[in-house]
């Protein structure tokens, strides 16, 4: 399997790869999700947000022109309930207009999704499927006692990065001819390469992650490259993002 690692400044054309952004808020703080804003708004990106939590910010993404998806947490810690049903409307009250999940830590099994998506009908995709490196993108019907909704696998993720030997954030990356990348707005900010920036921040807090600062954060950046880097290059070079619409369009089996 050949994949693209080219520099930035090699003059090669990037128009024949296609990506779809999309960023799991994760419970990060607003001035996290402002770096993605200052990163990507620029360039016109249009990405999809899973959100996790109700904050003023989500009126910004929106009016940016940006899909807001949820990010619901099926583990026995989630504080939204102790059933899934619970968690999703939780958060569909807070983002009515939501029509994709990707569920947290990609939890799933297919009597919890035909719950989901039979209880909720107004959610019509999932991204929950991960394949880190895979060159193809799908979109899949799925189906099971009745219910059917679309699948759609992702192929890069930050902190699957993380463990990618010799990964070079400084570097766009494309899996594929047709790739949809997860980044996460709190590795963005830390600009990390590994976990250490992270665990570090979170070690010298006993807030939540959503409640700190920029200040907080500003002592725990990665110096090097790392996603923050990835991010901006990407956004750089000549690669054609797609919006959730453009996605469900060219994705389509």
């Amino acid at each position: 399997m050949t994949h693209t690692h080219i520099h930035q400044d090699s003059g090669q054309i990037f128009a024949r790869y296609q990506a779809h952004l999309t960023f799991d808020i994760d419970w990060a703080p607003d001035v996290s999700i402002n770096e993605i804003r200052r990163i990507i708004n620029p360039a016109g990106i249009k990405a999809t947000f899973f959100i996790t939590h109700k904050s003023d910010i989500l009126k910004d993404l929106v009016n940016d022109g940006h899909e807001l998806g949820i990010h619901p947490n099926f583990l026995p810690s989630s504080s939204y309930g102790d059933t899934p049903e619970k968690a999703v409307d939780f958060l569909l009250n807070i983002v009515p207009q939501a029509r994709a999940l990707r569920t947290h830590a990609l939890v799933q099994s297919s009597p919890l999704l035909q719950k989901i998506f039979s209880t909720f009908p107004q959610l019509r995709y999932d991204f929950s499927v991960f394949m880190y490196d895979f060159p193809f993108i799908g979109q899949f019907n799925w189906q099971f006692e009745g219910t059917q909704f679309k699948r759609l696998n992702y192929n890069w993720e930050d902190d699957a990065a993380f463990y990618h030997d010799g990964f070079k954030w400084e570097c766009p990356y494309f899996p594929g001819k047709l790739n949809i990348y997860d980044f996460h707005p709190i590795h963005i900010h830390l600009n990390s390469k590994d976990g250490d920036p992270y665990n570090a921040l979170k070690r010298s807090i006993n807030t939540p992650l959503s409640k700190i600062s920029k200040e907080q954060i500003a002592g725990f950046i990665n110096p090097d490259f790392g996603a923050q880097t990835f991010l901006e290059v990407m956004t750089q070079s000549d690669v054609s993002f797609l919006d959730l619409e453009g996605l469900l369009c060219v994705s389509e089996l």
